[in-house]
């Protein structure tokens, strides 16, 4: 076995494997962002969703506890028209007493 002599002399180890970094680095910033950050990403956007998931289910509940209120609202006043109406208006001496009770 005769060794050609025109190879081109071997590069040191340690200067290859410096070489190879330095080519990967320059790769990964014309690339962009590694595999690792881009699951992180990925994984961050679905937390996010997930979390806009959760506020709007409870920005619905919230609602329909509002509507829940403004009905008995409208309950109470009514309670308290039919109140004034049979009662207070009805007795004098009821009449009276919340008519001071206005003044003051």
């Amino acid at each position: 076995m005769d060794i050609p002599e025109d190879l081109p002399p071997a590069i040191p180890l340690t200067d290859e494997l410096t070489e190879l970094r330095s080519e990967v680095s320059r790769l990964r910033a014309l690339v962009g962002p590694s595999e690792k950050t881009y699951e992180d990403l990925t994984r961050d956007a679905l937390t996010a969703r997930d979390a806009a998931r959760t506020a709007e289910l409870e920005t619905g509940r919230l609602r329909a506890q509002i509507v829940e209120l403004e009905i008995e609202v409208r309950r109470w006043q009514r309670d308290f028209v039919w109140f004034r109406d049979r009662v207070v208006n009805k007795v004098p001496a009821l009449g009276r007493v919340f008519a001071r009770l206005r003044r003051q």
